[in-house]
């Protein structure tokens, strides 16, 4: 922990990289207006681009690299976003790599609950522990009959693999924005998924095509543990309005999106070529129409 008053309680973590540095400074930005300071915020991001960010550092923040959370040997390839290599010669993917260093961000920190915050979401409204906490429980982002078609599918089979448990749909979808795990139930799905794969957990999953990190322990939580001896709650209620295509972009630029007045965050999809101006424009009318309903 950086400082002797900041609370074990929670800890947020950004996992980033050099093309969202400007989103990852408004991110940055946002939680220290609307996140109580004793709560940490860890950035991860890949060795090479740590020099940019560690001038988002500041008493509660601390920026670290990839290379040195991870339990494992990766090098990210030069001149590419895309591929790593674990020290077996392996190439991963970028993309797997992400999931990767998000299930490896229990050992950046001692917190009991961590939550992921992307770096293309900004808070709108102030983060509140009763809406991830109840009777020492985590809250465990959980819709169930969603996404039951598709990668979706592809995602709980390769859990069901990984975790030795049924690869079939698991009843619930678990992606989502400002997902928050139980630090103490992520280490102990990393040591049965060694176990399991007779392999280090991180070669596991990096030599998997497609994965889902968020399913993965979203299964393990209900299927392995099962919630009632887990240490969550589930709950379909979203915390984030999410704007992942140009019709919820467009939505919320004319006024028509259904932004919970309960929101208390905003996301606007990276890959949807808004310039840095026209994403800080949308996140602010998408507060408006939050801030509007709350007040009617």
């Amino acid at each position: 922990m950086s400082s002797n008053s900041q609370s074990d309680q929670l800890a947020l973590i950004t996992c980033s990289y050099g093309p969202d540095l400007d989103r990852c400074k408004r991110l940055c930005e946002s939680v220290d207006r609307f996140v109580d300071s004793i709560y940490e915020h860890v950035l991860i991001v890949p060795k090479r681009d740590l020099k940019k960010f560690l001038t988002l550092a500041n008493e509660r923040r601390r920026v670290v690299s990839v290379e040195s959370v991870v339990p494992d040997s990766f090098i990210q390839i030069p001149f590419s976003n895309k591929w790593w290599l674990g020290a077996w010669g392996f190439p991963t993917r970028g993309w797997v790599m992400q999931q990767i260093t998000k299930l490896s961000a229990g050992f950046s920190t001692k917190a009991k609950t961590l939550m992921f915050v992307d770096s293309d979401l900004q808070f709108i409204r102030q983060l509140d522990l009763s809406l991830i906490e109840q009777s020492g429980r985590t809250r465990l982002h959980s819709i169930p009959g969603d996404m039951d078609y598709g990668v979706h599918l592809k995602w709980h089979a390769k859990a069901g693999e990984l975790l030795g448990c049924d690869t079939a749909y698991a009843g619930s979808d678990y992606v989502g924005q400002l997902i928050t795990w139980d630090r103490e139930t992520l280490m102990a799905m990393l040591r049965d998924i060694s176990r399991e794969t007779a392999t280090h957990w991180t070669r596991a999953i990096a030599r998997s095509l497609t994965v889902s990190e968020y399913i993965l322990y979203g299964m393990y939580v209900t299927r392995v543990l099962g919630i009632d001896r887990s240490n969550h709650y589930e709950t379909s209620k979203d915390l984030c309005h999410c704007c992942w295509d140009s019709e919820a972009a467009k939505a919320v630029s004319n006024g028509t999106a259904k932004v919970d007045p309960s929101a208390i965050a905003v996301l606007i999809q990276s890959n949807l070529s808004f310039t840095t101006d026209e994403e800080a424009e949308l996140i602010e009318k998408a507060s408006n129409i939050s801030n509007a309903k709350v007040g009617a």
